[in-house]
């Protein structure tokens, strides 16, 4: 399901800040609910992670709120994250 028709039928809009070796810019993500938001950025986290360094530390998602617009800046990530996003609910379409 792409973002427009995740839009059209009314799934909340989150963002929310990826925390890995390095941290992202702000993310958006479309989501029935907070949990599903929580799954698709660990979906994408997992994604931009280089799980071939030794010294490889866990994921961690920051400031997951509800919005009402889109963050200011658009983070490299964000086309990762979509991705993700679509992805994750690719089955109700």
């Amino acid at each position: 399901m792409t973002i427009e028709e995740m839009k059209a039928k009314g799934y909340k809009h989150y963002t929310a800040i990826i925390e890995k070796k390095l941290v992202t810019k702000e993310v958006e993500v479309w989501a029935k609910d907070r949990y599903d938001a929580e799954t698709i950025l660990a979906n994408a986290s997992e994604e931009l992670s280089d799980c071939d360094f030794e010294e490889w530390v866990e994921s961690e998602i920051h400031d997951l709120t509800e919005s009402i617009c889109s963050p200011i800046g658009i983070a490299a990530a964000q086309s990762t994250v979509t991705d993700c996003n679509e992805d994750f609910y690719r089955d109700e379409e």
